[in-house]
């Protein structure tokens, strides 16, 4: 797969057809991932691609105006690139998609703390119920021939959902009272997430102010809930923001929950088709409209 990696990259940049190939290359350690820019054929052969590639490249897409981008995506990235198309925020002639096939990515915090180690890879719990088979949108798939899909990441995607909406509304309420309690406002979910581009976050508004910037528990409660309203029917659950999360506040539990009602409600999920609308930028007659009071 790195081979036909690098050298489609190389063919890319060759002719032309791309300014920058946007991917993965070993980190300094020698073990895990880091995104790599490669803007000229010899640099394509940093290239990798492998278990530790767990970044949603996505995120950089619009960090480079007026160039037209390759990037290496997994599945679920390329969801991330669906919506951003869907919002325009992306031209899709600006944009070559190399598809990799994916049997899940490691879950790095068990890596760093001891728990996993390059010969017993740990899967992120992202990768549970994952298909990765599902390209919604892909100029080149490359696909892994020499191993099949890791056993034991087909599960129900909304296992936890379930099993916390079982618990009293008071209980959940206690659960992320303590959870967001814990919120230093780093906003490293916001910078890591894709969907989060806009140029003037709510959270730093001051006229008006929407909610109080301290780390207190009533501002971060306003600022997590606020959030992640503002992902739904967008958030296509590549669990960036909870791996970059300094203190380990579990966000794609309450990301998963609206991804779940979503679903549930109005039979959408985001990043799986370029040719649909946002879910808020539609209409159906047929919606339901019980939540309405």
């Amino acid at each position: 797969m790195v081979e036909e990696i690098r050298s489609k990259a190389k063919e890319l940049l060759k002719t032309k057809r791309v300014d920058i190939i946007i991917g993965y290359k070993r980190a300094s350690d020698g073990v895990s991932a880091t995104p790599a820019f490669v803007n000229t054929v010899e640099g394509a052969d940093e290239l990798i691609w492998d278990a530790y590639c767990t970044y949603n490249l996505s995120r950089y897409l619009n960090d480079f105006p007026g160039k037209k981008k390759g990037i290496v995506a997994k599945a679920c990235d390329a969801k991330s690139i669906i919506v951003l198309l869907q919002e325009n925020q992306l031209r899709r002639e600006d944009i070559f998609v190399i598809g990799v096939e994916c049997s899940g990515v490691i879950d790095e915090e068990k890596l760093r703390f001891g728990e996993g180690d390059a010969d017993r890879i740990q899967f992120d719990q992202r990768c549970k119920g994952c298909d990765p088979s599902v390209y919604p949108i892909c100029d080149l798939l490359i696909k892994d021939k020499g191993r099949a899909k890791t056993p034991g990441l087909e599960k129900d995607p909304y296992e936890a959902v379930r099993k916390f909406e079982v618990k009293s509304i008071q209980d959940r309420f206690n659960f992320w009272k303590e959870e967001f309690s814990r919120c230093i406002r780093c906003y490293a979910c916001r910078g890591v997430c894709p969907s989060c581009y806009c140029p003037r976050c709510v959270a730093d508004q001051t006229m008006p102010a929407w909610f109080s910037k301290a780390t207190s528990f009533e501002g971060n409660f306003a600022w997590n809930v606020t959030r992640a309203i503002h992902l739904a029917g967008r958030c296509i659950d590549c669990g960036e923001c909870e791996r970059a999360c300094p203190i380990g506040i579990p966000l794609r539990d309450i990301n998963k929950k609206i991804e779940k009602d979503v679903k549930e409600l109005f039979g959408y999920e985001a990043g799986l088709s370029d040719n649909g609308k946002p879910l808020f930028a539609s209409f159906d007659k047929e919606d339901p409209e019980d939540f309405i009071r």
